[in-house]
């Protein structure tokens, strides 16, 4: 367990400098139910990406734990790193110690838990903050599996007690990631392969009662996420999974395709990828097309091998039963999901190819069998008459040149999500047909001021999706970055051209229109988001900043009461509300909205509290904020202002008599 342990944290310790990027954004630095720890909002609506997101998900216990962590230690990257990695390392114990006690001979278990804590596979789950849900996921559904075990175990009030243990673990693995539902499945095979359930001593009524309750469970989680994200499944867009709009033989026979390219990761992990998505894999049209023909190969072969072992290798049979059980949800052929392909996905799937793997490699070392044992002692090793606990001697050498490699492409895997640029400028190069990648890199440029670089990827990306009103958005936000507000509300209009009921751009829209002086035509788009979309505080502070700008100040400052009504702890609401209350000299206001800012305030609300104490003569609180801001945001122009005038004003005064 320490050895497995020690070598998940040491292949994911040069994780720990990541930075929050890519899909952390959606769900953890622009989520306002996370920053401002609203549990009820994280609980009752579809948070994953925040509750006015147009993609569906819920994922509470996942959201939850981020709301924890902003709580404690704000947006510091180490902190969200760190319980990754912790929680990588605890799965691969419980990937132990749960095959061991289903029946799998220690060693074969070992060495699937070797095997999965340094899969390279795993880099977009553990190295991607937003992979906890599949981290969350897959601890609570191995939990589940082990206590379930101990119940089989026991008697009387410790195995009710276990039993209720496996419950728990079930509900919050669910409430992790919706893919643990597959557990049921997956101890029906566990029991097909090592009946361990079936003691003649246990009540059959007892049985049934505990299995009743797993089922229950499960359906009660899919019964209350349709509730609350309104569907049993979420629609996807088309940049995210073309699948869903595919005719079904066309849809059929590229999810098979994608098969393949999952099992090559999982076979050979060299060529990994953060994106997948439009069009980065073709579409396939005919069952003549080399990848659906390796993706049905695969199947059949995965089938086949189960069947085969089921008898002679029950451990191979075991692990590629949890490979294919819990991989079916996400697979796309029942039904599509919200993405054509992510590695993230075969997160809790590769325990199986793991053991899988494992055993095939005992068997290929002199074991007689590959190894769920009646009493779970160990593997038999040939040329012995008794079973042993130590490893087959010829498992060594194999093993630690596939757990080495496997531990170097995860290293140096890891080091792509350090930095933002670094991290898009490899994801176009591996996904370079897929406009999420370029309009990505765009996004990030753009945000470097690097804008002309920004612009050739933009049109790149709208070249692959011609049109897309989403692409021309993130375009247009890009260019009211750079000031360029006609090209701007140009692309703006062009996405609401595709998209007329797109709220997000009307509202970006006015606050362009009014950065172009254009007041009338920034309030109108303004009330055209509010009829579109819910009455965000975002939309109350863009709709507040224009009525300023309009000289409409009572109707602004009654706006943003609203939004800081809606948002009381959002730095954001107080930022933008504590700098309009100081542009008007109210500083007491002023101060009141600003101060409860959680910290580190953002730098314009220093500047703008600074500001605020000066005018109320509170001097030494005025150069204490100075102090934190050129503290914080030593590059921040407006703070370099305020710095270099505070000295000035400073030298002047010692020069006072």
């Amino acid at each position: 367990m320490a050895l497995v342990a020690a070598v998940a944290i040491g292949v994911y310790a040069n994780s720990l400098g990541g930075a929050l990027l890519y899909d952390d954004l959606n769900a953890i630095t622009d989520n306002a139910l996370v920053t401002t720890g609203d549990v009820r909002g994280i609980l009752t609506t579809p948070s994953w990406w925040g509750a006015d997101r147009r993609t569906a998900l819920w994922r509470p216990l996942t959201t939850s734990s981020f709301a924890l962590d902003h709580a404690l230690f704000g947006l510091a990257p180490l902190a969200y790193h760190a319980e990754n990695v912790a929680l990588h390392a605890v799965v691969s114990v419980l990937v132990l110690t749960v095959f061991a006690a289903a029946g799998v001979a220690t060693p074969i278990a070992g060495a699937a838990a070797l095997l999965f804590a340094a899969h390279p596979v795993h880099t977009e789950a553990v190295a991607n903050v937003v992979g906890r849900a599949e981290l969350i996921a897959a601890a609570g559904f191995l939990a589940a599996w082990r206590a379930w075990l101990a119940a089989g175990a026991a008697r009387g009030g410790r195995r009710i007690a276990w039993r209720l243990a496996a419950l728990v673990a079930y509900v919050l693995a669910m409430l992790g990631k919706e893919n643990a539902i597959t557990l049921p499945a997956v101890l029906l095979l566990a029991g097909l392969v090592r009946p361990s359930d079936a003691a003649p001593a246990r009540s059959p009524r007892r049985r049934a009662a505990a299995w009743i309750a797993l089922a229950a469970c499960g359906i009660a989680f899919v019964a209350l996420r349709t509730v609350v994200v309104g569907g049993v499944t979420p629609k996807p867009e088309l940049l995210d999974n073309p699948l869903a709009l595919l005719p079904t033989l066309p849809r059929l026979f590229t999810a098979i395709a994608v098969i393949g390219r999952y099992a090559l990761r999982l076979v050979f992990p060299l060529w990994l990828s953060a994106d997948y998505s439009f069009d980065q894999i073709p579409a396939v049209a005919t069952p003549l097309d080399p990848g659906f023909l390796a993706g049905l190969t695969v199947m059949v072969a995965t089938a086949a091998a189960l069947w085969w072992a089921r008898r002679r290798a029950p451990a191979i049979a075991l692990g590629l039963g949890l490979l294919a059980l819990t991989f079916a949800p996400v697979a796309n052929l029942a039904f599509p999901i919200g993405t054509i392909m992510g590695e993230r996905l075969l997160y809790l799937p590769s325990a199986g190819f793991c053991l899988a793997l494992a055993a095939g490699l005992a068997r290929c070392a002199g074991a007689r069998d590959s190894g769920i044992d009646g009493d779970a002692r160990g593997v038999v090793v040939a040329g012995t008459t008794r079973h042993r606990t130590r490893w087959p001697p010829r498992l060594f050498l194999p093993l630690a040149v596939i757990v080495t490699t496997y531990g170097a492409r995860t290293i140096t895997r890891n080091t792509i999500w350090r930095e933002p640029l670094v991290f898009f400028q490899t994801m176009v190069a591996d996904a370079p047909r897929s406009a999420r990648s370029h309009a990505e890199l765009a996004s990030a440029l753009a945000e470097a001021g690097r804008f002309a670089e920004a612009d050739t990827e933009f049109a790149r990306a709208l070249a692959i999706t011609p049109a897309d009103p989403f692409l021309l958005y993130d375009w247009g936000h890009a260019l009211a970055s750079a000031g360029d507000w006609d090209a701007a509300a140009e692309k703006y209009r062009r996405a609401i051209a595709v998209k007329p009921d797109f709220g997000e751009a009307f509202e970006n829209l006015g606050g362009v229109e009014s950065a172009r002086g254009d007041q009338a035509a920034a309030l109108a788009a303004l009330r055209r988001a509010k009829e579109l979309t819910p009455e965000s505080p975002y939309l109350l502070m863009t709709t507040a900043a224009v009525l300023a700008r309009a000289g409409v100040t009572a109707e602004a400052r009654a706006t943003y009461e609203r939004a800081l009504a809606q948002r009381p702890a959002d730095p954001e609401v107080r930022t933008s509300y504590g700098a309009f209350l100081a542009s008007q000299d109210d500083a007491a206001a002023a101060v009141a909205v600003l101060e409860p800012i959680a910290p580190p305030a953002p730098a314009r609300a220093l500047v703008a509290l600074a500001a605020s104490y000066r005018r109320l003569g509170r001097t030494a609180a005025a150069e204490a904020t100075i102090a934190t801001a050129a503290r914080l945001y030593p590059d921040d122009p407006t703070v370099r202002a305020m710095t270099n005038g505070a000295r000035r004003e400073a030298g002047a005064r010692a020069t006072l008599p």
